[in-house]
This record gives C-alpha cells, sequence and structure tokens, in this order.
C-alpha cells in the first residue's frame, strides 16, 4: 500500500523540525537553509506556511516527525507506491 503526505499547515507550531530533519538526511547537516521545505510564517496573522521544493524527492521523512500532525502519512488503498504522488 503506498502512502502520500496530507499537508496541514494550520496545524504548524513552526518548530522547524521537518526542515532540520530534511536536511539532516540529505545533506548531513541540521541546516533549514538547505531543506527541501520551507515553513514560511506570516507574523501578522501568526499563521505558517509549508513550501516542498522542486529537489523535494518525496521521502516523507518530514512528515514522519512532524510533532504537530501538520505533516501526516496516510494510507492510500489500491495504489502501489510508485503511482502515487510523494508530495
Amino acid at each position: 500500500m503506498a502512502t502520500e503526505i496530507i499537508v496541514r499547515p494550520w496545524q504548524c507550531i513552526g518548530c522547524s523540525t521537518c526542515a532540520l530533519t530534511c536536511s539532516l538526511a540529505h545533506h548531513g547537516v541540521f541546516d533549514t537553509g538547505r531543506a527541501n521545505i520551507r515553513i514560511c510564517r506570516d507574523e501578522f496573522a501568526g499563521t505558517f506556511e509549508l513550501r516542498f521544493s522542486s529537489t523535494c524527492n518525496g521521502c516523507k521523512q518530514c512528515a514522519r516527525v512532524c510533532p504537530s500532525g501538520a505533516l501526516q502519512l496516510v494510507d492510500v488503498p489500491g495504489k502501489k507506491e510508485r503511482e502515487v504522488s510523494s508530495r
């Protein structure tokens, strides 16, 4: 069964755990600037927007570590992993 990432930006707490995990997994360093996901804060509204770069390979590590549920993995019944979009 395949999994997909569900993005719920209203649940984001801005902790950057997803971005730090991404940069560590792919570049070996804790550096949000090198991550394939960006957390953009709207200072006025106090909300966050999550953006994936075009270099994201769909490894889903960000969703596995998200503590707030802003990024979640869900099973997609009847699909094989390679048939499902990773973002």
